[in-house]
């Protein structure tokens, strides 16, 4: 009977402990302020791991230290519990695991100081603090959310002394503090916040593997500061983050980051690149500002817009044409040429680092914060550019560019027209050019025309006896009007490719000719001429010439005026030994090479095929033409 007895005990027993271990694990309890306890810090101290604490509506003045895990939040949300910290901090977390939630908390040192991991502080407004508004300190895996961080008088979010990895900071109003956000750590993700009107950054990170997205960050000294490696920031809206002219919207100072998507718009400088490398900058939108680049190398920038037209992004590209670009940047690139674009409103119109023998010619540089800036860059060719209204300077020839030749440019209404530091440069035509001007000729050197010259012309030939100084450099030969009321004639022969006349051209008949060219200097035309049949109305009805990447095309406009001459409607660079496809339609009886081949002073055309009028095909029929501007 003992025996049976006992086994009657044991199953008593056994339940007894089974029910005392859910009491325990149902023994987290809510607490109430005022009601069980006055204050917020006396709920704490009493509360056990896992209790919820409920502040009932009214100001409290408290510094609360919670040193166990806790919910703490208020009954009716931040517009009706209000803890004031006084001199010091308002909430300090040293354990894992806390929610703060729905306070209005102001005053102190710091509004929540976080020392710990795993916390979840959200639903807040945190504003008035001397210090910071929630400060991280080896704080890891928290999430920040849905809180108005605003008016603390030195930083919203802020990341002390060690590294804070892991966070996660969406769905906040971050405003009017001295920086937004900043943390030094890996692998925080910082996600549709609006961040604006901060006076220092709006997000600066100095870490690796973060995530910046779908931000809205505005009216900021500095929108996103980067300092570390592999990280990623897209789809966010960044705009009219300026400080006296040199504010970012993003600043990169790191290595393998990716930009993507993004919307920049009207900051002084769009993205800033110094010393970062190995970056992808990719299908972003610029209006009103662009990129810039300092001492960066192995970049791929493509696809992005500048006010609606390509960012062009070059970097050890030799031989290439640009035109109707938005912004031109070129890094290490040699024989660039730049004609016909509108470059206005972006932050440099024209850079080049350590980009030497490249020609920027028939530009309109304007209302950007500087024109062209040349760093390191020698023997570039700079001319018959409009370059005005600029907000620094026009043009800066800066840190070692030398030889650079600059003239017949119009430099109109800039901050300041020039800058040369540390360079030589030669900012006068370097053989004499014959000119008219009011009605006379004249053969002499010509320089540019500067708003601000005020020098005379005694001799009336155009040009002021008086220098016009550039720091080191000065242009000898300055215009006294704009390069445009000077006549510069016809370009020389080493600018034209010329066939020149055959000595038997029959046959000749009309029809489609395919063809090659290769030249051995830079040819720029603007227009081709047909030799014709003497006697006759030869001309050409329609010409192409192209290469992979661009293509320009003529037509003829019938018998009038100049009808030998027909116009590309772009202008046409061949660059030296590159081979470049020309068709051309002829109308009647132009004048004809009979050769599979042509050599010219200036290069090679070769036939591919002429079919005539009557379909017979010929492979040594070429017409004379010459290609000139």
């Amino acid at each position: 009977m003992m025996c049976e007895a006992g086994k009657l005990v044991f199953p008593v027993f056994a339940s007894f402990l089974i029910l005392t271990a859910f009491a325990s694990v149902s023994a987290a309890k809510t607490i109430y302020v005022p009601d069980d306890y006055a204050r917020i810090q006396w709920a704490v101290d009493s509360a056990s791991i896992g209790d919820t604490i409920i502040v009932r509506d009214r100001t409290y003045y408290e510094n609360v230290v919670v040193n166990k895990k806790l919910t703490i939040k208020s009954e009716n949300g931040s517009a009706y519990c209000i803890v004031d910290g006084g001199s010091s901090t308002v909430f300090t977390l040293e354990a894992d695991g806390i929610r703060i939630e729905g306070f209005s908390i102001t005053g102190g040192s710091d509004g929540i100081y976080i020392s710990s991991n795993n916390n979840i502080i959200s639903n807040n407004t945190i504003s008035s603090n001397n210090d910071c508004g929630i400060c991280l300190t080896d704080s890891n895996n928290n999430i920040i959310s849905n809180n108005l961080i605003s008016s603390n008088n030195n930083h919203g979010i802020y990341s002390y002394f060690y590294e804070s990895n892991n966070n996660s900071i969406f769905n906040n109003i971050i405003s009017n503090n001295n920086l937004g956000i900043h943390l030094e750590g890996n692998n925080n993700i910082i996600s549709n916040n609006i961040i604006s009107s901060n006076n220092g950054c709006g997000i600066s990170l100095g870490g690796d593997n973060n995530s910046i997205s779908n931000n809205t960050i505005s009216s900021n000294s500095y929108g996103i500061g980067l300092g570390g490696n592999n990280n990623s920031i897209f789809n966010n809206t960044i705009s009219s983050n300026s400080y006296y002219g040199i504010g970012v919207g993003i600043s990169l100072g790191g290595d393998n980051n990716s930009i993507s998507k993004n919307n920049i718009s009207s900051n002084d400088y769009g993205i800033y690149l110094r010393y970062s490398n190995n970056n992808s900058i990719s299908n972003n939108e610029f209006m009103n500002d662009g990129l810039f680049v300092y001492d960066s190398y192995g970049n791929i920038v493509e696809d992005n817009k500048v006010n609606g037209k390509p960012l062009v992004y070059l970097e050890n590209e030799s031989d290439k044409f640009i035109d109707n670009a938005g912004q031109i940047i070129l890094v290490k690139c040699k024989n660039i040429t730049v004609m016909n674009s509108e470059l206005t409103n972006t932050d440099v119109g024209i850079e080049l680092w350590q980009s030497d023998n490249c020609l920027i010619s028939n530009n309109n540089i304007s209302n950007n914060i500087k024109g062209i800036d040349l760093y390191y860059s020698n023997n570039n060719s700079i001319s018959k550019n409009n370059i005005s209204s600029n907000n620094w300077y026009s043009i800066s020839p800066l840190y070692e560019s030398n030889d650079n030749i600059i003239y017949l440019n119009n430099f109109i209404n800039n901050t300041y027209n020039t800058y040369s530091y540390d360079s030589t440069n030669i900012w006068n035509s370097t053989e004499p050019i014959i000119y008219t001007y009011r009605g006379s000729k004249f053969e002499n050197y010509m320089g540019n025309y500067w708003d601000d010259y005020n020098g005379s012309d005694a001799n009336g030939d155009g040009i002021g006896e008086t220098p016009y100084s550039i720091d080191s450099d000065k242009d000898n030969y300055p215009l006294i009007e704009r390069f445009e009321n000077y006549f510069v004639p016809t370009p020389t022969p080493e600018q034209t490719f010329d066939t020149g006349r055959p000595e038997n051209p029959y046959p000749s008949i009309s029809g489609e000719f395919v063809g090659t060219i290769r030249t051995n200097t830079t040819i720029i035309a603007t227009k081709l001429y047909t030799y014709a049949c003497e006697g006759t109305g030869g001309h050409t009805e329609h010409a192409l010439i192209w290469n992979e990447t661009w293509c320009a095309e003529a037509k003829w406009e019938g018998y009038k005026e100049d009808w030998m001459n027909i116009s590309f409607n772009r202008t046409v660079v061949l660059m030296p030994y590159e081979t470049y496809n020309i068709t051309i339609v002829t109308g009647s009886y132009p004048q004809i090479h009979h050769t599979p081949s042509l050599k010219t002073e200036n290069g090679w055309i070769n036939c591919t095929e002429f079919t005539d009028a009557n379909g017979n095909k010929y492979e040594d029929w070429i017409p004379a033409i010459m290609l000139w501007s």
